[in-house]
């Protein structure tokens, strides 16, 4: 009974923001005055002994609407109500009787109880436009420590709308909110109090002011020991920062050369490498890749020769993500689907690929990279393999308390996880894919580069990473190498990375727009990080 009740109160939650869209209609569907001992015999059931009395006295109240402004005082006490779904019930009466209750709900707000604070948030959140004198105390009821009351506050803020404009500053800061929800309740509510804000983008300075002052503060929060960002704007690296340590043995600080592992980031710049092949038809896209390199690891399946390199590239290879005891044993790999057929994140697709990149180019993949790409660039901190030469810069992996987990060395290179990188230079493989001029030996031409951000497969199963305002995410797709993210603002094309030796990081670009983003952290809790300085920033 308690969890239905629970359920019941979430629910509640969810129909605040339908609510707060139509502030019109508690006034519209108001009754006349009821005469006082209907509200007073209704009043005395709900502090009788049979719950579902008292839930259906509390709704009889809220149907007489405004008229039960009497009524108000014995139904916030029901917030303290033993049943949840009475709770419920008192908190939507109270959102339908509107404006008189408004005083009760607002010091409700600073309640002790978390409980009465949350009721009383769902409460003004229901009640749209007609909270409105309640928006200073919803504010302060957005630095609440209970997240739901969080959620709520910020929902009710929304539905007041552009009278409640001068909650913008503390909405902004809503954003970076731990919860992802608070978050997302924050930046709707910004649309509705300020439409400006649903067209508006961070210059680069803002969002290095806005990195300067949140990372700092999220590393101690989530215990992330290093970090180190890059911004990319009109299409160059504009500007770079480290915080924190390499390694918290040692204390060694960040710096703008500090290599850290760039995790799933390496398949992307794979994909251009492949593709370069492609460009030189070297490699077919469409050619099964058994025509180049068999992969006869068991179990037998013919499926294996209908894998190509557009299957990989796009993760449609069929393949697992990794196979049991991972790729360097070279135990079973199955196929778990028919290739092309769907999206399935396949690391092992990556490392097939690259045994045949290896076989048509005659070279290991890190010093085909470092002659072909790497050096042209004149990038000196990119690498996928570890070398005696860039131990001093490398920095250590940690678990979600910032202990130290390890220092790799991935002395065998891995398209799918291996490249060590710094923040500027993975930056400047972002900028390389963007620029205009692409007549440079080593630059793909732009129908590869049009080829590598189309819209190879659509997945509906994933959600687009947290963006603010026009670079909120409509649709996701997967391209070649890259995950793509639909927004107003254009596409972003986008990948995360996340090794179990202890790194988190994010890179995006917006080739329209110039912009570009690169988040590297030596920490297991980097994700949360990195999520919530993009759920700021969004785009430049």
């Amino acid at each position: 009974m308690v969890r239905l009740g629970v359920m019941r109160l979430g629910a509640a939650l969810v129909v605040c923001s339908i609510v707060a869209s139509s502030p019109g209609a508690v006034a519209a569907t108001a009754p006349a005055a009821p005469a006082a001992p209907e509200v007073g015999r209704l009043v005395a059931a709900l502090a009788g002994p049979d719950a579902d009395a008292r839930c259906r006295a509390a709704e009889a109240l809220g149907r007489l609407g405004p008229g039960a402004a009497t009524a108000v005082p014995a139904l916030v006490g029901a917030f303290s109500d033993i049943d949840t779904y009475v709770q419920g019930s008192a908190a939507a009466a109270l959102g339908r009787i509107g404006p008189g209750a408004v005083p009760a709900l607002a010091k409700a707000l600073a309640d002790r109880e978390r409980g009465t604070r949350w009721c009383a948030a769902i409460a003004l959140a229901r009640m749209g436009a007609g909270a409105r004198e309640a928006a200073s105390a919803l504010v302060r009821a957005l630095e609440d420590a209970d997240e739901n009351v969080r959620y709520c506050a910020a929902v009710a803020l929304g539905g007041i709308g552009a009278p409640a404009a001068p909650a913008g500053p503390a909405l902004a800061a809503c954003l970076h909110d731990r919860d992802e929800d608070v978050r997302a309740a924050a930046e709707q509510a910004l649309e509705a109090v300020d439409p400006r804000f649903a067209a508006r983008s961070l210059e680069w300075r803002q969002a290095a002011a806005t990195v300067e002052e949140l990372a700092p503060a999220l590393m101690r929060e989530l215990h992330v020991p290093g970090v180190s960002v890059a911004l990319v704007s009109g299409g160059q690296v504009v500007w770079a920062r480290a915080f924190g340590v390499a390694d918290v043995r040692s204390g060694a600080p960040v710096k703008a050369e500090t290599l850290f592992e760039a995790c799933s980031m390496s398949k992307p710049v794979f994909a251009y490498l492949a593709l370069k092949l492609a460009e030189q038809g070297r490699l077919d896209l469409d050619r099964p890749l058994a025509d180049y390199f068999a992969e006869d690891d068991p179990p037998a399946q013919a499926e294996k020769r209908l894998i190509t390199a557009r299957m990989v590239l796009s993760h449609t290879s069929g393949l697992p993500n990794w196979r049991k005891g991972d790729e360097e044993r070279q135990g079973p790999l199955p196929v778990l689907f028919v290739p092309g057929s769907r999206f399935g994140y396949s690391g092992e697709g990556m490392f097939y690929l690259q045994r045949v990149v290896e076989r048509i180019t005659g070279e290991p993949l890190d010093a085909y990279a470092r002659r072909t790409l790497f050096a042209p660039l004149g990038l000196a901190h990119l690498s996928y393999a570890w070398t005696p030469a860039i131990e001093p810069e490398l920095a250590a992996g940690h678990d979600d308390k910032g202990a130290f987990r390890t220092k790799t060395r991935y002395t065998h290179p891995n398209a799918a996880y291996s490249l060590y990188t710094s923040a500027p230079d993975f930056a400047a493989i972002l900028v390389e894919i963007m620029k205009v001029d692409r007549s440079a030996p080593w630059s793909l031409a732009k129908p590869s580069i049009d080829a590598m951000l189309a819209h190879q497969v659509a997945l509906d199963s994933r959600e687009p990473i947290e963006r603010p305002a026009s670079a909120r995410g409509l649709a996701v797709f997967w391209g070649l190498g890259w995950s793509i993210n639909a927004t107003a603002a254009g596409d972003i094309a986008h990948h995360s990375g996340s090794n179990r030796s202890g790194f988190r990081c994010f890179s995006q670009f917006n080739c329209a727009r110039g912009t570009g983003i690169v988040i590297m952290t030596n920490g297991t809790a980097g994700g949360d990080l990195w999520t919530r300085l993009v759920s700021t920033i969004g785009d430049l």
